[in-house]
């Protein structure tokens, strides 16, 4: 059994919209936290994605997590209910408003940033240019929905696929793409992001056909995108 085999039982009937290996790429980051900063999650929900970052925190270093969310009251409940079941309330700080509203009086240092909020561009932008700075050197920046969502696709291929200031970028099937900030990248850091941009390009083309397709269910449509990213991706 894995270590995040007891999480993904956990999370398996919390509503959300997170698959298997984005929710163990979440949990592998936040252990991998070492304290430079905090752990930072844009759009929470019912708390799916922050119980993968909370149980990866408690099984590292025990870094806070601060997650930003509206938090509605139809929410609030659930998520509230779901993070204490997990046992890590005492990591998870609630920050309720939308991102671009309380992004100016946030003053920690972030060493892990997960963005899940607004899908439209305009937000997107202003998340990224907002929120990406607070980032130390070395942290990791984390887009949810880089897949099939215009506007998150637009915003992460000019910044993190097309930037200098990314390494070690990479795509964890479903929808996230993932890499570490630095001060500049390399030509072969560069040439590395625009593959994985190619292979994200064909996997999101080939599940969205296979999703437009009647009689498809997700989860075939998922292990033919699968098998797709896994052969390109070699």
């Amino acid at each position: 059994m894995t270590d995040f085999a007891p999480v993904k039982e956990l999370i398996k009937d919390v509503p959300g919209w997170l698959s298997d290996e984005e929710g163990e790429a979440l949990y592998e980051l936040a252990r991998e936290c070492a304290g430079r900063g905090v752990i930072v999650e844009i759009g929470s929900w019912k708390g799916k994605s922050t119980i993968c970052l909370g149980l990866g925190s408690r099984a590292g270093h025990g870094i806070r997590i601060f997650a930003v969310d509206p938090h509605a009251d139809y929410r609030h409940g659930e998520f509230k209910d779901n993070i204490e079941r997990a046992g890590i309330a005492d990591l998870v700080t609630p920050v309720k408003g939308f991102s671009q509203e309380v992004v100016d009086g946030f003053e920690e240092a972030i060493e892990l940033l997960f963005v899940d909020g607004s899908h439209e561009e305009d937000d997107v932008r202003e998340d990224f240019d907002k929120w990406v700075p607070k980032v130390v050197e070395g942290g990791v920046v984390a887009f949810h929905d880089t897949t099939w969502h215009d506007g998150v696709r637009r915003v992460v291929a000019e910044k993190i696929y097309g930037s200098r200031q990314f390494k070690d970028v990479r795509f964890v099937i479903g929808s996230t793409t993932v890499a570490r900030k630095v001060s500049e990248n390399s030509l072969r850091d560069r040439l590395h992001a625009r593959r994985v941009q190619a292979t994200k390009a064909v996997f999101g083309a080939v599940t969205s056909v296979l999703k437009q397709k009647r009689g498809w269910l997700p989860s075939p449509v998922e292990r033919a995108g699968r098998r797709v990213f896994k052969l390109v991706g070699r």
